[in-house]
């Protein structure tokens, strides 16, 4: 660092602004708090993650808007053995601890001492590590542009392109964020070990920062490389033992979660493994994580992304080959986040995945910034106060954005957000939505957009009553995994003939759909669970088309067992893909394969087992529980 009174003074003002911050704002027990919150506790009382009643009965007086949560833990801790709460796992020793890494709780250790003597509200431990975190970044700034006006204005520009909405979050989303921006700026200005090392501690709680280790060596070499340079002799010259430690060191970092995983849960990563599926990630998600108008990107950083269009990559080359990188840097840092299951996260504002993923775009303008000896003073200013717009329409939205209730309102053919977004924010609740149910957004009393799952065996009749279905002159709009939108009121007509439809204890009937072989008897047990187990690696449907029915289209829909995931489906002999068939996704094929006689499905299981359960003797990986065959019009 720079050892001037400057330093000082800008140390100083940056202290001052970060405890004005903490005076204005109490923490927010959001996120993930009752993990972090009793793995902080854990850590401060016996030194060690996993948590014990005693940790837990601290915790229901800390957070007590997680006492229900609590007290089942408490309930679960007293078996031993027995599955618990969700966001826990019980480790190789049978202790219980939080999915999450304790990387974050065990660097709020120190400040939940001091603030249990001070101010005795112990949440504050996490406002402190995350005003830690702004401190690093603003003393990076301030050695890469060596003026305190500049460091703090880029400062600024972080603060207000979410910084604020998460300073007092009690999750790592700052840590990962400043983290994030810090290590690049320090890894890119000849303090490699520095950057790498943040990064890792970045990456410890959002693993897809690993990212970081492949962009930020190439970031570095686009803005030392020399025109007419060979690239290969360009990139050798970076390897020297500096950077080389430095990215092996940060990698170490990075590395310690997924050998504690392994240690304790047999897997390197147990929140991937029950949390996300990569069937997840859809060209919908991607264009939501950046484009949506609750929670993308866009609405966290528009000034500093109309600065990037408008000036961040002028001049030389190496500016446009700087502001490529950081936009692929995003695209690496948010394909991963797009296979959670909870896409709608909590969030204020920006999604929290989409926050920290736009540390890139922040790093191309402070770098271009750091080029220029003079700013643009009037597009800064304009930059500042859209950045300032965004975040107090931000401030206090949990749910939908003044921009997004606009457009919903007066636009609705031109928002069509990914499903779990429209049900949970136009129904102001983050839980769960149901492929059974139909989701309406009014105005007054005036239906405007109609969401329903067109995959799910019954939902054309919840819509429109028995034997009829959606007109194909609706004014529609088809999502993700089935999800279709209908704007207005929605027009229905008598479906006729263009779909057979054949589920639960229907099954059984043998007409139309014959369930031929690999099939076990019909069972009954209401909901999900009506229908027929599979027999042995490979099952076979035969259904019996009536006249005038050519099939396009079918779903097949079930349950898995085990770790079972996946099936092999093939139509009339001919291989469909391997697709998975929990989803109510919608298979489709050409009509030349359907021939006069049935049409026959077959379903090729990839590992059939024997339940565990005393007294079962059935080889099963598959729970059939529908059937559907549509016609072009259905």
């Amino acid at each position: 660092m720079i050892a001037n009174t400057s330093w000082w003074r800008f140390t100083a003002l940056v202290l001052a602004l970060l405890a004005a911050m903490m005076a204005l704002n109490k923490p927010i027990a959001s996120g993930d708090i009752h993990e972090y919150a009793l793995t902080m506790i854990a850590l401060d009382r016996h030194g060690t993650p996993d948590l014990t009643a005693e940790d837990i009965a601290i915790g229901r007086v800390m957070v007590p808007s997680s006492k229900p949560q609590f007290d089942l833990l408490d309930q679960q801790l007293a078996e031993p053995g027995r599955k618990v709460l969700f966001a826990y796992a019980r480790g190789r020793d049978d202790k219980l601890y939080a999915i999450h890494f304790f990387g974050y709780p065990l660097m709020a250790v120190l400040p939940y001492k001091l603030t249990q003597i001070a101010v005795r509200s112990p949440l504050r431990a996490f406002q402190v590590v995350n005003a830690a975190f702004i401190l690093i970044l603003a003393l990076s700034l301030f050695r890469l542009y060596r003026s305190a006006w500049k460091a703090m204005l880029v400062l600024g520009l972080f603060l207000l392109s979410g910084g604020i909405l998460y300073f007092s979050w009690t999750s790592p989303e700052i840590v990962s964020a400043a983290g994030l921006l810090a290590g690049l700026v320090l890894f890119c200005s000849g303090a490699p070990l520095r950057g790498a090392l943040l990064a890792g501690i970045a990456a410890q709680q959002n693993p897809t920062i690993l990212a970081f280790f492949g962009f930020a060596p190439m970031m570095l070499l686009c803005l030392q490389y020399q025109h007419g340079t060979p690239l290969r002799q360009a990139a050798l010259a970076l390897l020297t033992r500096k950077n080389l430690v430095a990215l092996v060191a940060g990698l170490a970092v990075f590395a310690l979660p997924i050998i504690f995983n392994l240690l304790q849960f047999g897997v390197p990563n147990i929140i991937a493994q029950h949390f996300s599926d990569s069937a997840n990630i859809s060209l919908i998600r991607l264009i939501s994580f950046y484009f949506d108008l609750n929670q993308g990107m866009i609405v966290g950083i528009p000034g500093v992304l109309l600065m990037l269009c408008v000036w961040g990559w002028r001049g030389e080359r190496r500016q446009w080959h700087l502001l490529g990188l950081g936009l692929l840097f995003t695209l690496a840092l948010a394909l991963p986040a797009l296979s959670v299951y909870n896409w709608n996260s909590g969030a204020s504002g920006p999604m929290r995945y989409a926050f920290w993923a736009s540390m890139p775009l922040l790093f191309v303008l402070a770098w271009r910034l750091h080029t220029q000896a003079k700013w643009p003073p009037l597009l800064l200013a304009a930059v500042l106060a859209l950045q300032g717009l965004a975040m107090l329409s931000a401030t206090g939205n949990m749910y939908l954005s003044p921009l997004a209730r606009l457009v919903l309102e007066h636009a609705p053919r031109w928002y069509h957000p990914e499903p779990e977004i429209f049900v949970e924010r136009t129904a102001h609740h983050d839980s769960y939505y149901w492929p059974h149910e139909v989701y309406v957004h009014r105005v007054g009393q005036q239906a405007v957009t109609t969401l329903y799952n067109a995959n799910y065996p019954g939902a054309d009749e919840r819509l429109c009553g028995p034997g009829k279905g959606v007109a194909a002159d609706n004014d529609m709009a088809d999502s993700d995994r089935g999800w279709r939108y209908v704007h207005g009121t929605v027009r229905c007509q008598p479906i006729g003939n263009t779909r057979i439809t054949v589920r639960g204890a229907q099954l059984g009937t043998g007409d139309p759909v014959k369930l031929d072989s690999g099939w076990y008897g019909i069972e009954d047990g209401g909901g999900d669970w009506s229908g027929a187990w599979s027999s042995g690696k490979r099952s076979r449907i035969e259904v019996k088309l009536p006249p005038g029915l050519t099939p396009t289209a079918i779903n097949v829909n079930g349950n898995y067992f085990g770790d079972n995931t996946h099936t092999r489906v093939f139509v009339n002999g001919k291989f469909q893909g391997r697709l998975r068939l929990n989803e109510y996704r919608r298979i489709t094929f050409s009509p030349s394969i359907v021939g006069a006689g049935p049409l026959v499905i077959e379903l090729v299981h990839e590992a059939p087992r024997v339940p565990e359960a005393a007294g079962d003797p059935r080889t099963m990986s598959f729970f059939l529980r529908s059937v559907m065959v549509h016609s072009p019009a259905g």
